[in-house]
Parts: structure tokens; C-alpha cells; sequence
């Protein structure tokens, strides 16, 4: 599996796209209110139990705010056919 790098400076100024379900399970750059531009990499999990307000995800070259969260995906939430999100939808 080739992962490609994208660096903090092109993170930062990534566009925000659609609203996203977000992966508890993998570790992914998300970024919040107060957070750092660039995001945080940390697990999905952890991110959701520090309840952040503003909450995005960085997915196919985009920032994309956080909808909700399933175990192991990371896909566009009007697409999303996850009938088992865990918790609660965000901003319900």
C-alpha cells in the first residue's frame, strides 16, 4: 500500500468540502476550533470522546466537517449507505 504524504502547509490551506462520516477505528488528520491549521493525526475514537466543537476530517485532498462516526469508514455522508453509525449524529 503506497500512502502519500501531503505536507502541513498543504493542509492547512486545503479547501473544506461536504459533510463526511468519519472513522473511529483509523487515524486520520482531523482538525477543530483551536486546533492546529494543519489538523491533528490521532485515532478517530480519541477525537470523538474529546467532544471538539468545529470537528473536520482531511479525506481526498479536502478538510470535510465531521457528520458522524462509524467504526472503519471514512466516506461523503450523503453517499454514506452505513445503516450502524456509533453514537450520535453530530450537530442533531
Amino acid at each position: 500500500m503506497t500512502t502519500t504524504i501531503i505536507p502541513a502547509r498543504e493542509r492547512a490551506q486545503a479547501p473544506i468540502g461536504c459533510a463526511y462520516v468519519a472513522p473511529l477505528f483509523w487515524n486520520k488528520w482531523f482538525r477543530w476550533d483551536g486546533s492546529r491549521a494543519s489538523g491533528c493525526y490521532q485515532l478517530g475514537g480519541r477525537t470523538q470522546d474529546e467532544h471538539h466543537t468545529g470537528l473536520q476530517v482531511f479525506a481526498d485532498g479536502e478538510w470535510h466537517p465531521v457528520k458522524a462516526f462509524a467504526s472503519d469508514w471514512c466516506e461523503p455522508w450523503e453517499t454514506c449507505e452505513i445503516k450502524d453509525l456509533l453514537g450520535e449524529e453530530i450537530g442533531a
